[in-house]
C-alpha cells in the first residue's frame, strides 16, 4: 500500500484544522507527497462541521482522495456524516468520552472507542485532544515514522502562544503515542504500512503559491482588503515582501485596494491586490481604468460560493462571466485559470508577465478548494523562470509632448517612469489621445479601441493556453477548467483500466477566449463532457457560443456542481460511466 487518506472531522473548535495543518505539515517534511482539503463553517463556533482531510502518498497525487482509510470523530453527529466515505476495512477512531455507542451498524470497518477528551484532561488540558489525536494515529501506524515532525511541527504551530501551551500540547502527543501502543489492538494495514520517502519537499498552499510567484514575478506593492478567503496571500506577502523592498497596505475596502494598487504601477512597480467574488465586484471600475490607461496590475480573486457574501468558506467556479465580461465598455484583459497548486506559482509569474508585456489587467481565477488546499511539491527551479518587465522608451524627445499612446503594430507602446525626464503623462480614464489628450472624436475612439486589443491579437499569438491529456485518437472528450482538472484527470486514469478511451483538455488561459485550442481539440471528437461548479454552465455556454465546431454532429454533455464542495472523482468517473452506457442527460445551461 503506497499512500493513506485520513480524515478528521469535529465541531469548531476542537483544533480539526490546527491537526491537520501539523500532520500534513509532518507528512511533508517526512519526504513524502501530500494534499489536502479543508472544509469549515463561517461563524467561530458554528453547529456545521469542521473537516480536514489529508492524502499522504510516496508518488505524486492530483486530489485530495475520495474515500478514506482512517476516519478520526470527535462527535457522533460528524461521525455518522462522514462514515460512508470510510473504506472497508477502514479504521474508524471515535471519541468515547461522552458517547458509549457501538454502532453495531456500521460493518466491516475497524473501530476504535477512546476517551480522547479525557486523556486530554488526564495528559494536559481539555483543549489538547486534538493533540491526543495525532498522538493516537501515530501509534497506530509506527512505520510511517513522522513522530518527530509532528513534535516539531507541534511547537512552530503554538510558537507565539508561550512554552506552557507549547508543552501541554507536546505532553498530550507523547503520551498519547505511548498510550496508543501500550492499551490498542493493532490494525495490520496500519501496523505495517509503509509510505515510501521521496525526498525533501516544499508544502505550500495555493495562495501561499501565488504570494510566492508574486516575489519570484518581482512585485513589490500589495494593497487589499482582509476578505476571506484570500486573506492568506497578503498574510504572506506582509511577513515576506517588505524584506525584499517592498510595501504592503491593507486598506479600508476593495476599490482603496485596486486603487492604490494602479498608483503604484504608474510609477513605475509591480503591483498586485487579491480578493474574493464580492470583492471583484466592486473593482470592476478601477479594472476598466487599468484597462484604458494601460497600467498592469495582477488581480487574484480567490472564487467563494456566491452570489452576495454567499458562502465564504466554500467553494465555487461562479466568477468567470464576472472575470470576463464584468466591466463596462470593451475593456481587454486576460483571465488565467491554475489548475493545482504548483500550477498557482507559475500561473502568477506568468500573471506579471502578462501584465507587465502587454500592459492590462491579469485577473487570476482561483478558488477556495485550491487557494487553502496544501500539496507537497517539488522545490521551483527559480534560475530557469523567465521575468518580464514592461517596455520602456530607450530615449524621449523632450521638445514635444510625450506619446504615451503612440500606435505600434503589436499594440504595446513603452510606458515611461514618473520623473523620467520628457516622460510625464496623464494615466487618464477618459479616451484620449496618442499623446494623453482627452477626446471624444469617434475616429480616435475607434482607432484607440483596436489598439488596446491589438494587444491581445498579440498575446494570443504567444500563449501556450491550454494543455491536453490522454490520447490524441480518443473520441471522447472532457473540458474543464481551474482546479476541476485534478479529478477529471484522475478519472480518465481511472477509466482508461475499464477500457474506455478518453482525452482531456483543461484550459490555463481563459480570456482571450482559446477557441483555436478548443476548435483543434474537438475536431476529432464524437463526445463532449465539460465539467465545471456553478449553476449556470458559464463555461459550457462559452464555449457553444464561441467554437465554430459546435456546428458538427458533436454530442454534448455537461457536469456542473454547486453546493460548495469541489468534485469527487468518482462523480466524474460515474458521469462518464453514464454516458458511454446511454444513460446521460441532454446538455443544460441551467438558464
Amino acid at each position: 500500500m503506497g499512500e493513506l487518506v485520513i480524515r478528521i472531522v469535529g465541531s469548531p473548535g476542537d483544533g480539526v484544522i490546527s491537526s491537520g495543518d501539523i500532520l500534513t505539515l509532518a507528512a511533508a517534511r517526512s519526504g513524502r507527497y501530500v494534499s489536502t482539503y479543508r472544509s469549515f463553517p463561517t461563524e467561530i463556533r458554528g453547529v456545521d462541521q469542521s473537516l480536514y482531510q489529508l492524502r499522504i502518498s510516496s508518488k505524486k497525487i492530483l486530489t485530495p482522495a475520495d474515500d478514506v482509510d482512517v476516519l478520526i470523530a470527535f462527535n457522533e453527529k460528524f461521525l455518522r456524516d462522514n462514515i460512508s466515505s470510510l473504506k472497508t476495512g477502514g479504521v474508524m477512531i471515535f471519541d468515547s468520552s461522552e458517547n458509549n455507542a457501538q454502532f453495531e451498524e456500521f460493518q466491516n470497518v475497524t473501530k476504535y472507542f477512546i476517551p480522547m477528551t479525557n486523556l486530554s484532561k488526564e495528559f494536559a488540558t481539555e483543549r489538547s485532544k486534538n493533540m491526543v489525536a495525532l498522538g493516537i494515529l501515530s501509534g497506530l501506524m509506527p512505520n510511517i515514522d513522522i513522530k518527530d515532525e509532528i513534535k516539531s511541527d507541534i511547537r512552530k504551530k503554538y510558537e507565539t502562544k508561550g512554552e506552557e501551551v507549547i508543552e501541554q500540547n507536546v505532553q498530550a502527543f507523547e503520551k498519547a503515542y505511548t498510550w496508543a501502543r501500550q492499551n490498542i489492538p493493532q490494525k495490520a494495514f496500519l501496523e505495517n504500512l509503509a509510505i515510501e520517502k521521496s525526498g525533501k519537499k516544499l508544502i505550500l498552499s495555493g495562495c501561499e503559491a501565488m504570494a510566492l510567484g508574486a516575489l519570484v514575478a518581482g512585485c513589490k506593492f500589495y494593497s487589499g482588503y482582509p476578505i476571506t478567503p484570500a486573506t492568506e496571500i497578503m498574510e504572506f506577502l506582509a511577513k515576506e515582501l517588505p524584506r525584499l523592498g517592498g510595501n504592503v497596505i491593507q486598506c479600508e475596502d476593495e476599490i482603496a485596494a485596486i486603487t492604490e494598487a494602479l498608483g503604484a504601477s504608474f510609477s513605475g512597480v509591480k503591483a498586485m491586490t487579491a480578493t474574493s467574488g464580492p470583492g471583484l465586484s466592486l473593482m470592476s471600475e478601477a479594472i476598466g481604468l487599468a484597462s484604458m490607461a494601460e497600467l498592469p496590475i495582477v488581480i487574484v480573486d480567490v472564487q467563494r460560493g456566491g452570489p452576495s457574501t454567499g458562502m465564504p468558506t466554500k467553494t465555487e467556479q461562479s466568477d468567470l462571466n464576472l472575470a470576463i465580461y464584468g466591466t463596462h465598455g470593451d475593456t481587454p484583459k486576460i483571465v488565467l485559470a491554475p489548475i493545482n497548486v504548483e500550477d498557482s506559482f507559475y500561473q502568477t509569474v506568468k500573471a506579471f508577465n502578462y501584465a507587465e508585456k502587454y500592459q492590462v489587467p491579469v485577473i487570476i481565477l482561483s478558488d477556495v478548494s485550491l487557494g487553502e488546499r496544501r500539496e507537497c511539491i517539488d522545490a521551483f527551479n527559480i534560475e530557469d523562470i523567465e521575468v518580464i518587465d514592461r517596455l520602456k522608451p530607450d530615449t524621449i524627445d523632450v521638445n514635444v509632448p510625450y506619446s504615451r499612446y503612440t500606435k505600434t503594430y503589436t499594440g504595446i507602446s513603452p510606458i515611461s517612469t514618473p520623473g523620467q525626464k520628457g516622460g510625464a503623462y496623464i494615466a487618464t480614464g477618459l479616451e484620449h489621445t496618442e499623446d494623453c489628450a482627452p477626446s471624444s472624436k469617434p475616429q480616435i475612439h475607434a482607432t484607440m479601441t483596436e489598439k488596446r486589443f491589438k494587444k491581445l491579437d498579440t498575446a494570443q499569438s504567444e500563449f501556450l493556453a491550454a494543455r491536453k491529456y490522454g490520447s490524441d485518437d480518443a473520441r471522447f472528450g472532457i473540458i474543464s477548467w481551474g482546479s476541476t482538472s485534478g479529478p477529471v484527470l484522475e478519472a480518465i486514469d481511472l477509466a482508461e483500466k475499464q477500457g474506455y478511451n478518453i482525452q482531456a483538455l483543461y484550459p490555463r488561459i481563459i480570456y482571450p477566449f482559446p477557441t483555436k485550442w478548443i476548435n483543434d481539440f474537438l475536431d476529432n471528437k464524437d463526445i463532449l463532457l465539460i465539467v465545471e461548479r456553478n449553476y449556470c454552465a458559464q463555461f459550457a455556454n462559452t464555449i457553444v457560443y464561441r467554437c465554430t465546431c459546435m456546428n458538427k454532429n458533436l454530442q454534448i454533455h455537461n457536469l456542473m456542481k454547486y453546493n460548495g464542495e469541489p468534485f469527487t472523482t468518482n462523480e466524474i468517473t460515474t458521469k462518464i460511466d453514464q454516458i458511454i452506457k446511454g444513460q446521460y442527460l441532454k446538455f443544460t445551461t441551467h438558464q
